[in-house]
């Protein structure tokens, strides 16, 4: 039952939202760009409601981004007026999302989309009941926003060029900042108990759609690296600089799949809808396989380097003198992952390069496949 301080609460809640529409309707018009029915749509669907989130008004923001670019820095603008503004963390937990749609579905290329135009690194929330909540409720909003604000970044930088002369090297770089983007997304989670609510939920709704994006792509780059490091004539050699930084991107993914799976556990315990979707078993990438792969890496980059060096000297080595003519067998790779199409993965998506369950031949691979199925979406994230 409802405490009447609960209920003062909301009512003075609601207060100030008509007191925002009716100003945002009576604001004289000083600006081409500003639009008073599209700022009252943004504050209905930032609203100081904390038990749901307006979908109806949250797609029609959506609509208004995708109908022209002329209508995207009105709507960013209204949402970073309303962030700025506010000291509840209801309202700047949903001015961050509905940025976050914006950003997906506003039909502009990323650079042209830009970052966000506020700034919510040292929010402090002021409506909680407690100061204990009011902690907790500002460190889940201040982690969402530097996910969105680096993921802002990130998508503004241009797409590697497979044409580049360092290639392979701009794709390592590309892996570690998708593994910096997904340390940020796993920190956006409950500070406290008592954060059990519907709009903290939906939240991570959103975050565990983007972890399915980010770490299908991780998966996908590493599968790229790891089938670039094959020897072939058509290749150029692995390098002992990027054999090493080969080896930090594995490790830290391998790191990193043990902590997922704490993560998702977490949501399937809070109730995120989408962590019903998830498999029953997350399959971590063991210490044991990454070993098994620093070897190879590591050995490959080697054996280069001392062909390199006998090429130079004008001499071709022994063991390339002895396999001529006969397809490369000098790593495990070789036989194992030659099944891999050497094509230019897509963002989210996973080459396979066949078999069942990340199985190459009579191998695992544990970066072969995603292990999630990145078409599931929640609530919001069904309307971006």
């Amino acid at each position: 039952m409802t405490s009447l301080r609960q209920w003062w609460r909301r009512a003075a809640a609601a207060f100030k939202d008509r007191r925002s529409l009716l100003l945002a309707r009576l604001r004289p018009r000083r600006a081409p760009w500003h639009h008073r029915e599209l700022e009252a749509t943004v504050i209905r669907a930032t609203s100081h409601e904390d038990r749901w989130m307006d979908y109806r008004s949250a797609a029609r923001v959506f609509a208004w981004a995708r109908t022209s670019p002329s209508y995207l820095r009105p709507v960013m603008l209204a949402l970073a007026r309303r962030a700025r503004r506010t000291r509840c963390w209801v309202v700047a937990l949903k001015a961050l999302m509905v940025a976050h749609g914006v950003l997906l579905r506003s039909g502009l290329p990323p650079a042209r989309a830009g970052r966000l135009p506020f700034v919510l690194a040292d929010f402090r929330d002021r409506s909680s009941s407690s100061p204990a909540k009011s902690v907790a409720f500002s460190a889940f909003v201040r982690a969402y926003f530097r996910f969105l604000d680096q993921r802002s970044i990130l998508a503004a930088q241009e797409v590697v060029d497979a044409g580049d002369a360092d290639y392979r090297s701009a794709r390592l770089e590309r892996i570690r900042k998708m593994q910096l983007l997904l340390e940020l997304l796993l920190q956006i989670r409950p500070y406290a108990d008592g954060m059990e609510v519907p709009l903290v939920l939906e939240a991570m709704d959103c975050a565990l759609v983007e972890i399915f994006h980010v770490y299908g792509e991780i998966c996908t780059g590493i599968a790229w690296f790891l089938v670039s490091g094959v020897p072939g004539p058509a290749k150029p050699p692995l390098r002992k600089a990027d054999a090493a930084a080969g080896v930090r991107v594995l490790w830290r993914a391998a790191e990193q799949s043990a902590r997922l799976s704490s993560y998702f556990e977490l949501c399937r315990g809070l109730g995120v809808v989408n962590a019903r979707r998830l498999p029953p078993a997350f399959v971590r990438v063991s210490d044991e396989d990454a070993r098994h792969l620093e070897r190879i890496l590591m050995g490959d980059a080697e054996q280069d380097d001392a062909s390199g060096e006998a090429k130079a000297e004008g001499a071709a080595p022994a063991e390339a003198k002895k396999d001529a003519g006969s397809a490369p067998t000098a790593t495990v790779v070789t036989t194992e992952w030659v099944a891999f199409d050497e094509e230019k993965p897509s963002a989210g998506a996973v080459a396979c390069g066949g078999g069942a369950e990340g199985r190459v031949g009579s191998h695992w691979n544990p970066f072969v496949a995603a292990p999630l199925d990145v078409r599931e979406g929640g609530n919001l994230i069904e309307l971006f």
